[in-house]
C-alpha cells in the first residue's frame, strides 16, 4: 500500500483500454472471441458506471448478441484482473467502471455519474494506526470520493442546485 504522492487524475482512453485488455488476454492465453470483444467495446463506450444487466441489454440490441453467461463471465474476469472496478452505490445492483490494473481510486460525480480515476492517497498512516488499534491485518482498501464535477457545476439545474449550495 504505497503512497505515490498527491492524487493525480488518470485519463482512460477507451480504444487504448480495449487494446490493452486484448493484449493482456492474448499474452495470458485467453481466447479472444467476437462476443468477448463486443463486450469490451461496449464497456469502453460507457461514460458512467454501468450494471451487467444494462450491459447485457445494450449488447442484446446488437445482432448477434453475446449470451448472458458470456457477459457476466467477461465482466467478472475484467473485475478480478482490475480492468473494471466495482463502484459502490446506493442500489442493490453492482455498477462497474473502466480502470487499469493497480492501486487506483475514484472520484464520482453525483450529478451525471462521470467517474475520474486517480492514483495516490495519503491513507498509509491511518491504515497502520487502524491495524494497530484493531489487530487487523489490513490487506487492501477502497476509496471513492463523491461530489459534483466541473461540467455539472457550470450547468446549474434544479436537480443539482441544492447540492452545489451545500
Amino acid at each position: 500500500m504505497d503512497t505515490i504522492g498527491p492524487p493525480m487524475p488518470i485519463a482512460i482512453d477507451p480504444e487504448a483500454w480495449v487494446n490493452a485488455v486484448q493484449l493482456a488476454w492474448q499474452s495470458a492465453g485467453y481466447r479472444l472471441t467476437r462476443p468477448r470483444v463486443r463486450v469490451l467495446q461496449v464497456i469502453a463506450g460507457y461514460r458512467a458506471p454501468f450494471s451487467v444487466e444494462q450491459l447485457y441489454a445494450d449488447l442484446h440490441q446488437q445482432y448477434p448478441s453475446p449470451g448472458r453467461a458470456t457477459v457476466y463471465r467477461t465482466v467478472e474476469q475484467l473485475f478480478h484482473e482490475r480492468w473494471v472496478t466495482r463502484i459502490h452505490s446506493g442500489s442493490s445492483d453492482s455498477s462497474y467502471t473502466l480502470s487499469w490494473p493497480g492501486h487506483l481510486h475514484h472520484l464520482i460525480c453525483t450529478s451525471c455519474g462521470k467517474v475520474m480515476v486517480f492514483h495516490g492517497c495519503s491513507l498509509e498512516n491511518l491504515i497502520v494506526q487502524l491495524a494497530h488499534q484493531t489487530h487487523f491485518v489490513i490487506e487492501d482498501h477502497l476509496l471513492e470520493v463523491y461530489g459534483c464535477c466541473a461540467d455539472c457545476q457550470t450547468a446549474v439545474t434544479p436537480e443539482n442546485a441544492s447540492a452545489l449550495s451545500s
